[in-house]
Order: C-alpha cells, then structure tokens, then sequence
C-alpha cells in the first residue's frame, strides 16, 4: 500500500497546479515514508512480522479520485478534487492511528510502540488541518467565486 500512496501523492505534486498544494503533496509523500517506517519498528518492537493488507476504502478512494481526475478538464476543479482527496484520505488515516493509539495504552506497550503510532497521527492531523486551511484561501476562494456566479 506504501508503493500506491507515494505514486498517488506524487501525481497529485505533480498535477496540482495550486502551488502551495501540490508542495504539500510532495512534503507528506516523504513524510508517508517515514510512517511506513515507524510501523516497521512498531512491528519489529512486538517482534511480528509486518505483512501487507488489503485497504479496500484507500482504493475505493483511489479510485474515486483517479475518475474524477480521468473527466475534470478545469485545473481548479481538478486541486479541489484533490484537496477533498486528501482530506478524505487524512481523515481515514487519523483514526486508524488513533485506534491503534488507543489499542497500545489498553494493551500497556511502552513507548517504543506509542510513540511512533502518535507520531503519525500528529503528522497526519497537521496535513489535513494544512490542507483545511487552503479550503479557505484566497487562491481557492476564486474558484468558488466562479463556480457560484449567478
């Protein structure tokens, strides 16, 4: 799943045309990186192997995303799209960490195993309120001002 969400933030730096976005985009593709590397210690600290799993809603999202990318011809249609994308996406993250945050205290593992788990979530909120932020932006406030011209 790592593989799939790196290439889809890349795509998403790419092919955003607000620039502040697609910046954001290509900063949390590295930060996802360095998640994936903290569930590698996190498993590694429980001494159990880390092994791939399905994410049927992080590909329905996908999906979701890659159709609406496929029919939207206009690029601030396209980087709300994105946005939403992101939004979505940030949001299924932070409470699969808190789960498992939660999961960790009820279960007394140490530090070795919250920290990173709360490290990620921090990161993860902080993208979506940076990505919340931009809902509101002048640049994206254009667009809205267009789309709901009378």
């Amino acid at each position: 799943m790592e593989q799939e969400l790196v290439e889809t933030l890349d795509e998403m730096a790419i092919n955003a045309t607000n620039d502040r976005m697609s910046e954001g985009f290509a900063d949390h593709r590295d930060e996802t990186r360095t998640q994936v590397q903290r569930l590698e210690d996190v498993f590694a600290a429980l001494d159990r192997p880390a092994e791939r799993r399905e994410a049927p809603i992080l590909d329905a999202l996908e999906a979701e995303r890659s159709t609406l990318e496929s029919v939207i011809e206009d690029d601030d249609l396209l980087d709300m799209a994105y946005m939403n994308a992101g939004m979505m996406t940030e949001r299924i993250e932070m409470t699969a960490y808190e789960g498992l945050t939660s999961m960790a205290g009820q279960l007394d593992y140490d530090d070795e195993v919250r920290k990173p788990l709360e490290s990620n979530y921090d990161e993860e909120q902080s993208a979506y309120r940076e990505l919340s932020a931009m809902e509101t932006a002048s640049d994206m406030k254009s667009l809205w001002d267009r789309l709901t011209l009378s």
